[in-house]
Formats: structure tokens, sequence, C-alpha cells
């Protein structure tokens, strides 16, 4: 008796595992020793067959066909014996009153990223050109490096300048329009809620709100601060293009470091929806306690208060207790009780409390009923 076995054009025999693999399945175990790859992770090989159930002979004929397509090198000096193949491409701009983010972004960068997803090529073109216009028209800058870097997982570009620096700028506009005292902690939660700018009268203060939300991770650097989303390690997303561009420039006043994707699946619409629905403007913001509380668990009235600073502006704010272990009475009351009091018609949204934390929202609100 015969057995006749059919493949869609998308299933493959694995001889070497004597099982059947769809092209999905192959790319994903692909992606996922590339990645590994690309960490320099010696155990790759090992942790690809535990996670996929494949033999060595599958990675290594999965590493053959890497090599014959260009996307991986043999390197010696790696640990784990090969290394991503990479474009790379650096401009130096210093006629920074004629630049035009828009035609540099087009001229320059586009025919490098013209093979990524249509969703890859939107949020660049996006975060590129928000960016290059901080530089352009809030820094100041006699000069402005760029550097674009793809590989076949990820593109990272990263811009730099010689001016004032962003949180300074934020802490000047701060003291000379509103006059309010700022230090450069209280300058870089103003990015975090977003909906800040030093120039209202021609920017809506959304552009780093956004860009840091669409991307894989994002890193500003300045003033030896840095303001983040996604970085598991900044020092090290940003340490090799800072020592880069102090060969550059005589000083960096802000560095940009952003990172993507070449198929996310993400979308700026998505983002935009999340934050902006059409129509109403940005409405929700999202308040990272961990990056708002770097010096210790939020326990002040007076920590609260700057956090509170502004979000009167908004209609629903979202608290992420990720990694916060403990949180104070008084600064709990601050907020759950006695800010949303003042504003009932603000939406105080907690996420990823623990059992602590929760509990001492829950007695300052119940306090507020009595």
């Amino acid at each position: 008796m015969w057995i006749l076995f059919i493949l869609t054009s998308k299933e493959f025999f694995d001889v070497s595992n004597g099982i059947y693999v769809t092209e999905e399945k192959r790319e994903w175990i692909k992606k996922y020793m590339l990645e590994k790859i690309r960490q320099d992770d010696g155990a790759y090989a090992q942790k690809t067959m535990e996670n996929f159930e494949v033999s060595i002979t599958t990675v290594k004929r999965y590493l053959k066909e890497c090599v014959e397509q260009k996307i991986i090198v043999p390197n010696a000096d790696k640990e784990c014996g090969y290394c991503l193949i990479t474009v790379e491409e650096e401009w130096e701009v210093d006629n920074v009153e004629d630049l035009e983010e828009d035609t540099f972004y087009f001229d320059k960068v586009f025919p490098i990223l013209n093979d990524l997803s249509e969703n890859s090529r939107k949020i660049w073109y996006y975060a590129f050109t928000e960016m290059m216009n901080n530089a352009i028209e809030h820094a100041k800058a006699k000069r402005i490096c760029c550097k674009v870097k793809k590989d076949v997982l990820y593109t990272e570009i990263s811009i730099a300048d010689d001016g004032i620096g962003i949180f300074n700028s934020i802490r000047q506009y701060a003291d000379q329009q509103l006059h309010i005292k700022m230090d450069t902690a209280q300058a870089r939660m103003e990015l975090y809620k977003g909906k800040f700018t030093t120039s209202p009268e021609s920017h809506s203060g959304e552009g780093i709100f956004f860009t840091s939300k669409m991307l894989a991770q994002f890193a500003l650097w300045s003033e030896d601060v840095m303001y983040s989303n996604r970085c598991d390690d900044e020092a090290k997303f940003v340490r090799s293009h800072l020592i880069a561009y102090y060969t550059k420039l005589n000083r960096i006043g802000t560095m940009v470091q952003m990172k993507l994707e070449n198929d996310t699946k993400r979308t700026a619409r998505e983002v935009f929806d999340m934050f902006a629905p059409l129509g109403e403007g940005v409405v929700k913001t999202l308040i990272p306690m961990k990056e708002f509380c770097r010096q210790g668990e939020p326990v002040a009235r007076s920590q609260a208060r700057r956090i509170l600073s502004r979000l009167e502006e908004f209609k629903e704010v979202i608290f992420d207790f990720s990694e916060i272990d403990f949180m104070g009475q008084g600064f709990a009351d601050e907020i759950f009780r006695v800010f949303q009091n003042r504003h009932p018609d603000i939406v105080l949204t907690v996420n990823n409390a623990n059992e602590e934390v929760a509990g001492m929202i829950q007695h300052v609100k119940s306090n507020g009923n009595h």
C-alpha cells in the first residue's frame, strides 16, 4: 500500500528530524537563531535546538543558508563565531539652517530602508523626521550628525547635535515662560508625559512621546541623563554611538538612538489611536513609575506632585507600576485621593501593581469615601 504525501508550497520535509515543517516555522527558527547570533550568544545552536526541538544538523543547514544568502558571515572574534552583515551610512551636516528633514530623509535615508516592510517604512518616516526636526529647530545646533545601521533583523538610526541639550532647553523655557524652576529629572519627566513643547506656537510637544512608543527601542541622551522606552540596558544601547559622535562633534547636546524590527507588525496608526483618538488629540498618557522614581520607591507627596504636574491636561492617565515593590501612603493619597477628587472626570488607570501597591491605592481611596 502506497501512502502519498502531498505538501503545499509552504511545507518542507525536514529529513534530519523526520518531520514536516511549515515555511512559517522555518522562518521562526531562523529568526530566533539570528537574534541569538546578533546578541553574540555562544550557546545559540543549543538554544535553537532546545526551543524548537530540532537537530544540530538542521541548525547547521540554516546557518549555511544564511551564509549563502549573505545574511551572516563567519567572525572568529565573536563568541558565537558569526556576525550579521550590516549596511551602514553616516552623514555630517554643518549648514543646519538650510536643512529640511523630509528632503534629507528621502534623499539619504529612504534608499537604505526601501526594502523594509511598509509598516517599518511608515514608522521610520515619522520617527526620523520628528527627531531631525527637533535637532534643526530646537537645538540651536551648528552641526548635526546622523547614522543608519541595518542588518537582516533590525534597523538602528541615531541623530546627534552640538546644541544646547533638550533638558537644558526645557529648563530654560519653564523658567522664563512658565516661571517654574525645574531640575533635569523634572525636565525628563515632562517628556514621558507628552504635550510639552518649548515652541507652543509651532509644535504640539507630541513628537518624542509618539516616536518612543512606535519603536522597538528608543533612547535620548543629554547631560548624562537618559529618557528611554523599552530599553533593558540603556547604557549599552547608546554607549558605542556616544563614543563615535564625540569624535565628530565638539560637544554633544542631544543624541537620539532608535531601533525597529525590519518586519514590525506595529503600525503608526495603532500608536496614535491608543493615545490620541481621531479628532480628540492626545487625551491619554502613560506614566512609567520606575522611570519617574529612579532614586527610590514612590513615597513622598512632593514626588507625587511633580508627577502630577500638567496631568490635568489629559482625560486618562495610566500608571504603570512594573518593578515597583512599595508605595508610601502620602504618595498614594496625593494621587489617588487628592488629585482624583480635584479632577473626578480624569480616569486614573493602574497597571502591573503588586498586592501591596494595589492595597495602598485601595486604602487611600477608602479614606476618601468617609
